[in-house]
């Protein structure tokens, strides 16, 4: 009689952490699935712990929805208001730079060269703040395949490497993932440059990559000093320009790296290292198609 008992609670008891079981992997399957695709975790009747518990998870992921679209209602806003803005100033730059021609040619004076390269300078912050934009609007469709991340590196830095013939440049690591080339190569190259010319002489870049199953690490470290601690989390900001930056620096190019980093779903930090400035980004593996 006992045993009989004894042995219908266990069957009882192991049929309810079955149910359990199976519950929190539908759970655990919808979040990833949300994550990976935007599908949404259906909300439950059920009087229960583990129902309120899904119907949290749930909420939160309306939030989360709710939030990326009043994100992208802005971007797109932002992304139209400086399009406007960059439209209204390339016909009077265009104009200045013609008069500033056509003065060179005929009567050149000191001011004429001077002139020109302070318009070229206009010209290029006006593109680059329109391309930042509509990074951040999606307008731009970016073609995620897989590459080897250390040789994409590689190349970057043999086109550096007869610019600034003096700075020494080194690789560790290697990693492989989905990103979209191009893009890649403007966000990692806008790092270095920042980092090559924010060292000297004896100027040293490493870059390290890593990688395990669920993420790939960038670093780029510099030893160039670094720039105070106040100052690290304003230097993605747009125009913005560290007190050591050089002079023709229009404190965008990091701005843009860090966007283009976000569209691959990455997280971006800044830190003072050992000897200088230290970049790190974490892209996370995700085998689903990725919608931009």
């Amino acid at each position: 009689m006992h045993n009989r008992c004894f042995n219908c609670s266990n069957t009882h008891f192991y049929h309810i952490e079955r149910k359990k079981n199976k519950q929190i992997n539908n759970l655990k399957e919808n979040i990833e699935s949300f994550i990976e695709g935007g599908e949404k975790a259906e909300y439950s009747t059920a009087d229960s712990n583990f129902a309120r518990l899904q119907n949290a998870v749930a909420e939160l992921e309306n939030l989360l929805l709710l939030e990326k679209s009043n994100s992208e209602s802005q971007a797109k806003s932002n992304a139209d208001f400086v399009a406007d803005i960059s439209h209204q100033l390339k016909t009077p730059l265009a104009g200045l730079r013609l008069y500033c021609e056509m003065e060179q040619s005929s009567t050149p004076t000191a001011y004429t060269e001077k002139e020109l390269q302070l318009i070229a300078k206009m010209e290029s912050l006006v593109f680059n703040l329109l391309r930042l934009e509509k990074i951040k609007s999606d307008a731009y469709t970016m073609v995620f395949t897989e590459h080897s991340l250390d040789e994409i590196i590689g190349e970057i830095i043999r086109n550096f490497k007869p610019l600034f013939p003096e700075k020494e440049f080194i690789i560790n690591g290697t990693a492989a993932f989905r990103f979209d080339k191009e893009w890649m190569v403007e966000a990692i190259g806008n790092i270095i440059k920042n980092a090559c010319e924010h060292t000297g002489s004896d100027g040293r870049i490493t870059v390290s990559v890593s990688q395990n199953e669920s993420s790939v690490t960038l670093v780029i470290e510099d030893n160039g000093g670094g720039v105070p601690k106040e100052q690290l989390p304003l230097l993605f900001n747009r125009f913005y320009r560290a007190d050591n930056a050089a002079p023709e620096s229009a404190g965008i190019g990091l701005a843009i790296s860090k966007a283009i980093f976000e569209k691959h779903h990455a997280t971006v930090t800044a830190e003072n290292g050992k000897d200088g400035l230290k970049i790190t980004a974490c892209f996370p593996l995700i085998n689903a198609n990725l919608k931009m």
